[in-house]
């Protein structure tokens, strides 16, 4: 081969080097960019002869520089942040609602207590009876209200898994068209560094709904199946979450997966947003809505059944109360419309001034119950228990997010020392091939000068 050939090789080898350097110093501030690098191939020679020293150079190949078990580390990290950050979130939320003056079942139960012991001093007087039922009214409003922004969560949730199934369908879809084109570039030996970074931003937005984990198919592909095997892509075939009401739950959904013409149902192990708000919805709002309405049926039961026990001012035997919907205690709690300050039974013996039935209707706030996953308490100290057990777990919530962070972020540093682009180094690399550019500018402007003085000779 020619020296002005071998020379030319080496101009055009530079020149894609030095647009590969270019590329990276545009994208230093894309996200998801990795950095590439040219592979340079010596050209050997093809007559076999001693005296030849070779034919140039070639660009073999334009390499993405990136570590897969880098990415795969900010995969499963990703995942880690969603659901941590779902959940304390959620829990958050929930102790916020708690804890608020309007919802404190405790408080409602202090000022129900104190108005019975109120009238103590005068059973048989109007305005302290007429207080007795209005603390009653209130305490039902609490319950009404608490149980009503329980529901309101229920709805938050069905809305957020709702919105992250149609993100996660959206982002299979794209991923596998984006598998379909890197394959067939690849067979054609084009560079899809671009179209692999971007299915890589694309797998990690994924990740934070899913855990999901990669295998490469070996033909520029990749297969993404969640924790338990269930596949999510395989090449260009992609699978779809859905959503149906839950048969046990009418608040509830049941999420599962179809792909190929089968379903997989799925539980709250998927990890990501859709795990954690699965999770929190089984382990933490359904047992709390149950203690709330355990509370409420064994707090309303044991009152009117109390009553029951004693007389009222005409000396007729006691009436509920409290009316509520055994299904549903919490949120239907009210007092009977036609319950009048003079029928509540606080004598134990029919006279009016007598205060024995008060005396037990006022033992009831000591009295232990059986309430759900809380075990035996009193009315006040139940509540507080759950709140108690709220504020815990919505602390640990918060810390195990802190840490997730922490972890996505060294996972983002490591890769990031791979995959990222260093000014320093692109510019060392700049002069490199400005250099070895303007070297073969001077070898084919030798090999000129060598002709023009061969033609001189004739």
């Amino acid at each position: 081969m020619s020296l002005m050939n071998i020379g030319l090789s080496g101009i055009q080898a530079s020149q894609v080097g030095m647009n590969v350097t270019a590329q990276n110093v545009a994208n230093i501030n894309t996200p998801g960019y990795s950095r590439q690098q040219v592979h340079l191939s010596a050209v050997g020679s093809t007559s076999m002869s001693m005296k030849d020293a070779g034919n140039g150079v070639s660009v073999s190949s334009i390499r993405r520089v990136t570590d897969q078990y880098q990415t795969n580390q900010i995969f499963r990290a990703g995942s880690m942040l969603g659901a941590t950050s779902t959940s304390a979130q959620q829990l958050k939320r929930l102790e916020t609602l708690l804890s608020g003056d309007s919802m404190d079942l405790s408080q409602g139960f202090d000022s129900f207590f104190s108005a019975l012991n109120g009238a103590s001093v005068s059973p048989y007087g109007s305005a302290h009876r007429t207080q007795i039922i209005s603390e009653a009214e209130a305490l039902s409003n609490r319950f009404n209200q608490l149980n009503s922004s329980l529901d309101g969560q229920y709805n938050d949730l069905s809305q957020q898994r709702s919105s992250a199934v149609s993100q996660a369908n959206s982002l299979l879809g794209n991923i596998s068209k984006l598998n379909e084109e890197i394959r067939k570039g690849e067979a054609t030996g084009a560079n899809t560094s671009a179209l692999q970074d971007e299915r890589d931003v694309l797998i990690a937005e994924l990740s934070e709904i899913v855990d999901v984990r990669i295998t490469d198919a070996g033909d520029g592909t990749l297969n993404i199946a969640l924790p338990n095997g269930q596949p999510l892509v395989m090449g260009n075939q992609v699978a779809q979450f859905s959503l149906e009401s839950d048969p046990n739950n009418p608040r509830g959904d049941v999420l599962s997966l179809s792909f190929n013409d089968q379903n997989f149902p799925l539980d709250d192990d998927i990890g990501g947003k859709l795990g954690a708000l699965a999770e929190y919805e089984k382990d933490v709002l359904i047992p709390t809505q149950a203690a709330i309405n355990d509370i409420a049926s064994e707090f309303a039961q044991a009152f009117n059944d109390q009553l029951a026990q004693g007389f009222d001012l005409n000396g007729e035997p006691g009436k509920p109360l409290f009316v509520f919907d055994p299904e549903n205690p919490a949120a239907t709690m009210s007092i009977n419309p036609d319950f009048k300050p003079e029928d509540l039974a606080l004598s134990g013996d029919g006279t009016p001034g007598n205060t024995d039935n008060l005396m037990k209707l006022i033992e009831i706030k000591d009295q232990e119950f059986e309430i759900g996953h809380l075990g035996s308490q009193t009315l006040g100290s139940a509540f507080n228990s759950l709140l108690g057990d709220i504020a815990v777990k919505s602390r640990q919530a918060q810390s195990d997010h802190d840490a997730a962070s922490n972890i996505y972020l060294q996972a983002t540093i490591e890769k990031s020392a791979t995959s990222g682009v260093n000014l320093d180094e692109e510019a060392v690399s700049l002069m490199m091939y400005q250099q070895a550019y303007q070297a073969n500018l001077q070898v084919i402007n030798a090999s000129n000068q060598v002709f023009a003085s061969i033609m001189q000779l004739f």
